[in-house]
């Protein structure tokens, strides 16, 4: 497996990337938890199907988060991120917005 030492911060927009394997019980391996054996230290992935329009809404917000002054960390840009979505009237319902999680400190 790749070493990143230096790998720090992963958003994975794509559907499923923080969901185990479905083919072994006991599998646990994702997308999410392979970028963090190589070395990302936050990983933002999903854990079922994400809307499309949702998605860029989301991760532009996460980022608008990270690039503020005194910028809090990913696990806190992701729950105020999510604050501002909820905000929407087509993204309230957790369908929308509860997959997307945080691995890592």
């Amino acid at each position: 497996a790749e070493r990143l030492p230096h790998a720090e911060f992963a958003f994975l927009s794509a559907c499923h990337s923080a969901a185990p394997g479905k083919e072994l019980a006991d599998e646990v391996i994702s997308v999410a938890s392979a970028f963090q054996l190589c070395g990302y230290r936050q990983v933002i992935g999903s854990l079922w199907t994400v809307d499309d329009r949702m998605a860029p809404v989301l991760a532009r917000e996460v980022y608008r988060q990270l690039g503020t002054p005194g910028a809090p960390g990913a696990a806190h840009a992701l729950h105020r991120a999510i604050t501002t979505l909820r905000g929407h009237e087509r993204y309230r319902e957790p369908l929308f917005w509860a997959s997307v999680v945080h691995s890592g400190p």
